[in-house]
């Protein structure tokens, strides 16, 4: 019959042979994909799918041809079911039951695993059809073939299982046949779980030592893993009442726990004792599953069970297990007994404590995964108010401090890993752990200081008292380096939670005791000096509450300012080692400059005189160090950083001296060695771009070579930097010292700025284009920009960098005498002018990233801190700001997206090419972001001390009346209004979501303020307006988040102005490509509707608008897309303009209506 079945579609021996080389493995890819294809195929042709099935699957053929023939049943009930008779369908089950299952298996350990898959998938898909209805008799069957130990039950209990799982996540199902099956299962729970209950208990009762112990499991415990399936499945469902398992009437969960002895079953057993924790329940149901959980014989079992497993080797499976236990009893935690405690319940105070007694042995444990499942508890507990207050949390606290401490130093990739692939992988996790232990000591320093304390200075103690190699440095991957680096970021948490608030627990005389040994520690290797520096930091906010040991603290950091470390190392360079020494010695002068400046209260006088002739003593080793060395000047030793910080250090320290004329004398002392160059008379004749060169002695020669006068330059820039920052003393009605201190150089600060920000304009490289080379950023540069690589591999300045540094410092002047010496900077007249000159027209044509720097470092300082009664004299510079920065990157976004849309792989030859682009993109992007943070000053409620964004609150309730008070005085002046809105709305549409988003804030936000200050809009402006916004949706439509924000500006707009000017809004509409008319028709009647919610409007708006944001459009931006193809919405400018970037800013000047 089989061969008589086959004849009308093809061979049986043409069918075997697809089948076995499917499932052979020296079968190659095109002759599997003929042979699925064949095999497929026959699925589709075949007459008799049932026949040919139950002939293919029997036992005398092979693993891979049962497999096929049960496929082709598969396909039959899949495919076919609705179309047989009722009759027919239990004919089937019958002999499913009977003939293949009872029958056509073999026994239960000897079965094939593909064999039973596909017999559990085969029998569910049945279920999901017929059961119960059509099969009344399902779970009668299933328990009869379980007291047998056979194929056939296993495989009724998977499916069982599977069929529970596909009532919630097979989206095939309908909803009626999933009530359905839903009721169904609700009625035979009682009965389900009595079934597998019988069958664990049998288990459990005829199971002995030599059972647990096997390699392979037994039938009943084949039966048994099937049973704990069925468990597993139903506690993962949100429907299913996972209560019903460990209440009084059950024992389920009892027999779970005993089943956590058995080899074999204790895997799954732990797995649904883990769904059931993690489910979140009522405050009766957490209290009744912690009381249940945290019963003595539970826990005494837990404890024996940890013990055993951590006794002994791990495998796999041990390990695996070992994590279920530790996520239940984490689960239980977070979501049972934080339940309790926080309904004001409680669980018993002795189960408490032994809960967490386990909970810190699992902590304890060596595998980092396992305490990076534990650690969540800790930090959970810890966070909630009511458990820091828990005597018992509080005596387990100082051990679990202890376990993190011991864990807290990063693996090295010699130390050894179990349960991880790669060294790689361990440190993804090691990262993610080393956040979570941050937090937890910082929580547990704030419950428990004095203990928490104790740990870091035992830790302390031991670091202090091991050896260091003198023979190596210590690098990265040595182990003196990786513990002092995590010792002092421990050390450095602890301190600063405990002394967070002041804390009259906090023991002084062992934290002094403490800082004197570490003070007193030495070593000859830079790098473990370099994170000695930071643990020593670590106790300046202890400063605060006493002074014992500022002074010592203050020897030891001058101490390391002069110290030489002449030691040489195998594979270290003197290069490399004097970058290391510069590196640390800026770190200990930033160290210094923290301590002056966070905690002026420490600096007393009698401090800052011991500073003083620390800085003496510094100065005049340095001077002798030079007589000897004399590579000691090529080092960049101190000028560049340590000296300059040490030097705002003391500037800061100074306002302690009580008199003001002394302070300015010293400030004048320190200072005046370093602005030999900015008060020279050569500086003072550089009144163009070639006598700078030459002063700088800039030539094609030594282009890459750093003068001695740059130097210089850098130092003066600096000290100024440093008095317009750090000198904060004042006298009553007078200028600011620092103001009259500064001031006299600033007109030679603004003819260097003027040159120096020529050296990044491309217009500079037609004339000097020797200049463009040395000035490019390197490759490493770009990538580090465009966060492709974490750190330099060559440490060593270059050329650029130099100027780089010197920009800095000329823009951060500027920025600190806006922000620290304002009014009386913007009293000066020609203060204004000398910012248009030296950043404002340089901008034009300035490198991006040199751009977006001069936003923020200077015309976001300038506007911001000028006083509202002297704005209008930043006006000048705002506008032609607004214009140029809104022109260039307009232009630049149009190039990126032109590019982007005829871009195929053939554009790149070489891989720098790419990187080219990537890093002009990104530069684009942040300059795009620096450009959006300075436009919503304007419409920000935000206040800056002193500056014009007071937030200024009238009584009339208004919103829109909580902007600073400038804002509404520019949309009301003509030539700031038209480029400041234009940039809002141009900023909407370029290719960046986040400025999209925050233009779109700024817009609505502009908008309510002209309908609240009566200023009505323009047809000009409203066409503008809207095709802007447009625009944007094509670009950014296709992302939720800013489709919302765009719709709702573009709502606001014709809200405004559909009453006034009703025909320029419906033809701006009208003219997007293939629009629905009616539907603008119903935008327009929900307009009027006077309840329309938002919603309503956004959504009617939304059905507009949406063939400019439908998926081919959103699109557009992929590879394949021509630019031709795009078909860009064309409108007709309302006044007959045509819509290019220069005719917009030149046109709009009458945006709003002369009638306002």
């Amino acid at each position: 019959r089989i061969q008589i079945l086959f004849e009308h579609n093809m061979s049986l021996q043409e069918l075997l042979a697809a089948i076995e080389c499917i499932h052979s493995p020296s079968s190659t890819s095109a002759q599997r994909t003929h042979a699925y294809t064949t095999c497929e195929g026959f699925k589709e042709r075949c007459e008799n799918l049932p026949l040919a099935g139950l002939q293919l699957s029997k036992t005398t053929s092979s693993v891979a041809v049962r497999h096929f023939g049960l496929q082709l049943l598969e396909h039959f009930v899949k495919f076919k079911w609705s179309e047989i008779t009722d009759s027919e369908r239990s004919e089937f089950r019958g002999i499913l039951v009977k003939q293949i299952l009872e029958e056509g298996t073999l026994d239960i350990q000897e079965e094939s695993g593909l064999v039973r898959n596909i017999l559990s998938s085969l029998t569910t898909e049945i279920l999901k059809r017929d059961w119960p209805q059509q099969w009344a008799d399902f779970l009668s069957i299933t328990k009869g073939n379980m007291t047998r130990d056979n194929t056939a039950g296993e495989v009724l209990l998977t499916s069982l299982s599977r069929l529970i799982e596909d009532i919630e996540l097979d989206s095939n199902l309908t909803p009626a046949r999933r009530a359905d099956l839903l009721r169904c299962v609700g009625a035979c729970r009682d009965e389900i779980i009595e079934m597998i209950t019988c069958k664990l208990k049998e288990v459990l009762e005829q199971s002995g030592e030599g059972a647990a112990l096997a390699r392979r499991p037994s039938g009943r415990s084949r039966i048994a893993l099937a049973a704990l399936e069925v468990l597993s499945a139903a506690s993962c469902m949100t429907w299913f009442q996972h209560n019903s398992l460990y209440d009084k009437k059950s024992h389920v969960c009892t027999l779970l726990f005993l089943l956590l002895r058995d080899g074999h079953l204790r895997q799954r057993a732990a797995d649904v004792l883990y769904n059931l924790a993690a489910r979140k329940t009522s405050p009766s149901d957490n209290l009744q599953f912690s009381n249940f959980m945290l019963q003595d014989d539970a826990l005494k079992m837990l404890f024996d069970i940890a013990s055993e497993i951590c006794s002994s080797a791990l495998s796999d499976e041990s390990v695996l297990f070992l994590k279920t236990l530790c996520r239940t009893y984490t689960q239980l935690g977070e979501n049972h007994i934080v339940g309790v405690y926080r309904n004001s319940m409680s669980v018993p105070q002795e189960a408490f404590q032994k809960y967490l007694q386990l909970m810190l042995i699992f902590y304890q444990h060596d595998l980092i995964s396992v305490r990076s499942i534990v650690i969540d508890l800790w930090v959970s507990f810890l966070n909630i108010e009511i458990f820091r207050k828990n005597e018992d949390l509080k005596l387990i606290i100082p051990h679990v401090v202890r376990a993190t401490q011991k864990y807290f130093c990063k693996p090295l990739a010699s130390d050894p890993f179990d349960d991880f692939l790669d060294y790689s992988e361990l440190g993804k996790i090691y990262n993610i752990q080393l956040s979570k232990m941050i937090s937890l000591i910082g929580h547990a320093a704030k419950v428990c200081p004095n203990q928490t304390l104790q740990v870091a200075f035992d830790w302390q103690m031991s670091i202090l008292g091991s050896d260091i190699p003198p023979d190596i440095l210590c690098k990265e991957d040595t182990k003196p380096f990786t513990v002092w680096k995590y010792f002092s970021t421990f050390l450095e948490k602890v301190i600063s939670s405990v002394f967070k608030k002041p804390n009259p627990e906090v023991k002084m005389d062992a934290l002094h005791q403490s800082l004197s040994f570490l003070l007193k520690f030495d070593c000859h290797d830079p790098l473990v000096s370099y994170w000695h520096v930071s643990s020593i930091s670590a106790y300046v906010p202890t400063f605060r509450d006493s002074d014992v040991l500022t002074i010592p603290m203050l020897e030891k950091l001058f101490i390391l300012l002069g110290k030489k470390f002449n030691n040489s190392y195998p594979g270290v360079t003197e290069r490399k080692m004097s970058a290391l020494v510069s590196d640390l010695h800026r770190h200990t002068s930033s160290c210094l400059l923290k301590f002056v400046t966070n905690y002026p209260a420490a600096i007393t006088w009698e401090v800052f005189q011991e500073m003083q002739s620390l800085y003496s003593t510094l100065l005049t080793s340095i001077d002798n160090q030079r007589k000897f060395n004399s590579n000691l000047e090529k080092r960049e030793f101190r000028e560049y950083g340590s000296m300059l910080l040490i030097l705002e250090a003391l500037i800061a320290g100074s306002n302690k001296i009580p008199n003001l004329e002394q302070q300015i004398g010293y400030i004048k002392q320190l200072i005046t060695p370093l602005l030999t160059l900015l008060d020279s008379a050569d500086i003072k004749r550089c009144v163009d771009f070639p006598s700078f060169l030459q002063l700088m002695k800039i030539d094609v020669n030594n282009c890459a070579d750093v003068s001695v006068e740059i130097k210089q330059l850098r130092l003066g820039l600096a000290a100024l930097c440093a008095v317009s920052k750090r000198f904060t003393n004042t006298e009553p009605g007078k200028p600011s010292p620092a103001f009259q201190l500064v001031f006299p150089y600033l007109e030679s600060v603004f003819a260097v700025n003027k040159a120096i920000n020529k050296f990044w304009c491309s217009e500079t490289y037609a004339e000097y284009p020797w200049l463009k080379g040395p000035l490019e950023p390197a490759k490493e540069t770009k990538m580090i920009y465009c966060n492709l690589l974490d750190k330099r591999t060559d440490p060593s300045p270059s050329f650029r960098m130099n100027m780089v540094g010197l920009t800095d410092y000329a823009n951060q002047l500027i920025e600190n005498i806006c922000q620290n010496l304002y009014p009386h900077i913007y009293s000066w007249e020609n203060f204004p002018n000398l910012i248009m000159e030296s950043y404002v027209i340089p901008m034009r044509t300035i490198q991006m990233p040199r751009l977006k720097a001069v936003l923020h470092a200077v015309i976001k300082p300038f506007l911001v801190y000028c006083p509202l009664e002297s704005y209008a004299v930043v006006l000048n510079v705002l506008q032609v700001t607004l214009e140029t920065v809104y022109k260039r990157l307009s232009d630049e976004w149009s190039q990126i997206q032109a590019r982007k849309l005829v871009l195929n792989a053939d554009d790149y030859a070489e891989s720098s090419a790419e990187l080219d682009e990537i890093f002009n993109d990104h530069m684009v992007l942040i300059a795009t972001r620096e450009y959006c943070d300075l436009l919503s000053h304007f419409f920000s409620r935000k206040s800056k001390a002193g500056g014009p964004s007071i937030d200024v609150r009238r009584k009339s309730g208004d919103n829109s009346k909580l902007l600073n008070p400038v804002t509404e005085h520019l949309l009301k002046t003509g030539e700031v209004s038209v480029p400041l809105l234009m940039s809002v709305f141009a900023c909407m549409g370029w290719g960046d979501g986040v400025s999209s988003n925050r233009a779109c804030a700024m817009a609505h936000t502009a908008l309510k303020l002209l309908e609240s200050s009566g200023i009505p809009l323009s047809s000009e402006a409203t066409h503008t307006f809207i095709v802007r916004s447009l625009q944007a949706l094509q670009i950014h439509g296709q992302h939720d988040n800013c489709l919302y924000t765009l719709l709702n500006v573009i709502i606001v707009i014709i809200q405004n102005t559909y009453r006034t000017l009703p025909d320029v809004t419906k033809d701006i509409l009208g003219q997007i490509p293939n629009v629905n008319p009616e539907k603008i028709g119903r935008f327009f009647s929900t307009l009027e509707k006077p309840g329309a919610s938002d919603r309503n409007l956004r959504d009617s708006l939304q059905s507009v608008v949406s063939p400019i944001i439908s998926r081919p459009v959103s699109e557009a931006g992929k590879q394949h897309y021509k630019i031709q193809e795009l078909k860009p919405i064309i409108f007709k400018s309302a006044s007959g303009r045509n819509s290019t970037t220069g005719t917009e800013l030149e046109g709009l000047h009458s945006l709003f209506s002369a009638g306002r």
